[in-house]
């Protein structure tokens, strides 16, 4: 007999389905039954040929007809082909490409006529659905794509675009004004900063013209008091052999007199003076501190006026005791102190030409018996001039300054000339070739004026000590309007009283 092909027994035992006779056993593969055969019902004698089975979907009619106790007589192979016939499907498959053959498993599943779902099939779109995405990049499925809601636009009044148009216009004028504010703002400070500058360089420029000479002066001099420089002169006549140099300056009105002021002369002690500013510029600029410790070595050690030459070296002392006792004793030793610690003679040299003093330079430490140190009287008080307005050194150190000068011990010079309750802060000098005196005095009726006197003279000659006081006398006294005043000519017999630079 024969074999038949799966085709073959599928298309029988359907036919036999369709009959409704009944069936023992299905036949195997081989078309062989293991028992015995019942006999098949047959519509008619002669075996009729197999349609072939179309790829629709049986009719309704077909799918009424089924028993459903004939159903459990079938073959496994039956029950698992419709279970895996009416199961929903997970995914679509993918469509075969053209030039290849679909699996055989396939193309039996897709022409078997087992019942199918009476749902209407869905009506495929021609453009394919746009696949949405997630946030983490991977596709989403059909299931969970997102809804897009289409929001209708809403029509705005045109009060609320004017509205808008209103708040947004004063938005941007406030912010306009305010940039506009700034800029002006800058541009009126730099203006002013211009302007300053000019003024600055201007007013200058008309202390340069008004000078006596090219020497820069902190104040306008006006005109020189001819009388008082007369009356000066007459004294300086009686001793031929003293060569006086005097410059006053009056700091109410300007008014001064110059006699031989710019002269250079020994500088003796009053060199001091200038080396008290340079200490008190380098406190002011935290170089140096009025608490500092300052060690007295060998090299600073001096003869002449001071006592700490008399200390053992390495005594140690403040920087603001090392310059009063520099002003006040004229104190040798601790002149040589400040000056090693304010950078050696040629730094204080640089000191002195930046502050514009022409005759005012240092050759030799203290004591400078030979007199190589030298300054003029206009330098002195040109310096002075300065500290009391402020220049050169802050308002504080300037207190300071005048505070220590007005403790120097010897007032035997400019102090002697004066009436009682008159102020003055000094510094004297005094060795063979030159004496002198430099002082800020503050007289009771509130008249100002600085006096330079410097005497050069031979061999320690006392007439020289006798002028100065009586130069002071004749100023205080020209100034002294409104008072008789009685200066002491007399020689002060103090006992704490000191000559400066003596041997």
């Amino acid at each position: 007999m024969a074999q038949r092909s799966p085709r073959q027994s599928l298309f029988s035992i359907l036919s036999f389905y369709k009959s409704g006779s009944k069936s023992s056993e299905p036949k195997s593969r081989n078309g062989n039954s293991p028992q015995s055969q019942p006999q098949r019902r047959s519509r008619s004698s002669t075996p009729s040929q197999p349609k072939p089975i179309s790829r629709r979907s049986p009719s309704g009619e077909q799918r009424q007809g089924i028993d459903p106790s004939r159903s459990e007589s079938f073959d496994p192979l039956l029950s698992q082909l419709r279970q895996k016939r009416s199961a929903p499907p997970q995914s679509r498959k993918p469509r075969s490409q053209p030039g290849k053959r679909s699996s055989r498993g396939a193309a039996a599943t897709s022409i078997l006529p087992f019942p199918q779902s009476s749902a209407p099939t869905p009506v495929r779109s021609r453009r394919p659905p746009v696949a949405q995405v997630s946030p983490s990049g991977s596709p989403l499925p059909p299931g969970n794509q997102p809804v897009k809601r289409v929001r209708k636009k809403r029509r705005v009044s045109p009060m609320v675009y004017a509205t808008r148009l209103l708040i947004l216009g004063i938005g941007i004028g406030v912010i306009s004004g305010t940039i506009l504010s700034a800029l002006n703002a800058l541009g009126r400070s730099s203006a002013e900063a211009n302007q300053t500058v000019s003024l600055t360089v201007e007013q200058q420029k008309n202390l340069n013209a008004n000078s006596s000479n090219s020497l820069a002066q902190p104040l306008q001099l006006t005109q020189e008091a001819a009388d008082l420089k007369t009356a000066i002169l007459g004294l300086a006549k009686d001793s031929p052999k003293l060569k006086p140099g005097v410059f006053l300056v009056d700091l109410d009105t300007g008014n001064y007199v110059d006699i031989q002021g710019e002269e250079a002369r020994p500088a003796a002690s009053m060199i001091k003076v200038p080396i008290l500013v340079s200490f008190f510029q380098a406190v002011d600029e935290g170089r140096l501190h009025l608490d500092e410790v300052l060690t007295m070595e060998e090299k600073h050690v001096a003869k002449g006026s001071g006592e700490l030459q008399d200390k053992p070296v390495g005594s140690k002392f403040t920087a603001l005791e090392i310059a009063t006792l520099m002003i006040a004793n004229s104190d040798n030793t601790a002149t040589n102190i400040l000056i090693d610690r304010l950078g050696g003679i040629e730094s204080l040299n640089q000191q002195f030409a930046s502050w514009q003093l022409k005759q005012t330079q240092m050759q030799n430490i203290l004591p400078d018996l030979e007199g190589t140190n030298k300054t003029s009287a206009k330098d002195l008080v040109t310096l002075m001039a300065e500290i009391n307005q402020g220049k050169l050194v802050s308002v504080k150190s300037r207190d300071f300054m005048l505070r220590i000068m007005q403790q120097t011990r010897n007032r035997s010079l400019l102090p002697s000339g004066l009436g009682e309750g008159a102020f003055i802060a000094h510094k004297t000098g005094n060795i063979d070739s030159v004496c002198g005196d430099i002082g800020l005095i503050d007289m009771p009726n509130g008249k100002r004026y600085l006096v330079g006197v410097l005497v050069e003279r031979e061999a320690d000659d006392p007439q020289a000590n006798e002028l100065i006081r009586q130069v002071s006398s004749t100023i205080y006294q020209y100034f002294d309007t409104s008072t008789n005043p009685q200066p002491n000519s007399e020689p002060s017999t103090d006992p704490n009283e000191v000559q400066d630079d003596q041997q």
